[in-house]
């Protein structure tokens, strides 16, 4: 294996990695501001007046970002009974034309978000008072946290069979 082929791999490891842990990290984040919401509105009848906006906020950036960790992972909806039923050549090429079309899309939404990204940046949320930018900024991020995941995916195929490392050596 070539030098430059064993760093692109761990590179990929490496953003796949963090790819997950920040998807966890938000997953944690919203769980337990949504649970302080519910004590604190109907424990405490102390509604906190922000929280309902971070979370939906957060909801979005999970998504967006949970979106790239499904993408590498083969857990997206996929046409996976029709791609059974084909014969094995048929499906590869019925597969190559879905990522061809997810990878459009996804440079879409990468460039489109990160136009309506700057084009908003004036605005700011009704409670936070953040700026839209940060807000948009999930769609570019997304899109190209997905890319480097379709990326690595055709680099290193078999990263999350088994233990990830066993794929470099």
């Amino acid at each position: 294996m070539s030098r430059f082929h064993e760093v692109c791999i761990r590179a990929d490891l490496a953003v796949s990695r963090l790819t997950a842990f920040l998807t966890g990290v938000v997953l944690l984040a919203m769980s337990v501001l949504v649970v302080t919401l519910v004590i604190a509105r109907y424990g405490f009848n102390a509604p906190i007046f922000w929280g309902e906006e971070m979370a939906r906020l957060m909801m979005f950036y999970l998504v967006l970002i949970g979106s790239a960790v499904a993408l590498r992972r083969n857990q997206h909806p996929r046409l996976t009974m029709l791609l059974q039923a084909l014969p094995q050549r048929a499906a590869r090429g019925l597969e190559f034309v879905i990522d061809a079309v997810v990878l459009g899309t996804l440079c879409v939404l990468f460039f489109q978000g990160l136009d309506l990204a700057l084009e908003e940046a004036i605005m700011k949320t009704p409670s936070l008072r953040v700026s839209y930018f940060w807000v948009y900024l999930g769609y570019p991020l997304g899109a190209g946290l997905a890319l480097l995941q379709m990326v690595g995916r055709n680099i290193n195929p078999h990263a999350f069979d088994g233990d990830d490392i066993e794929a470099i050596e």
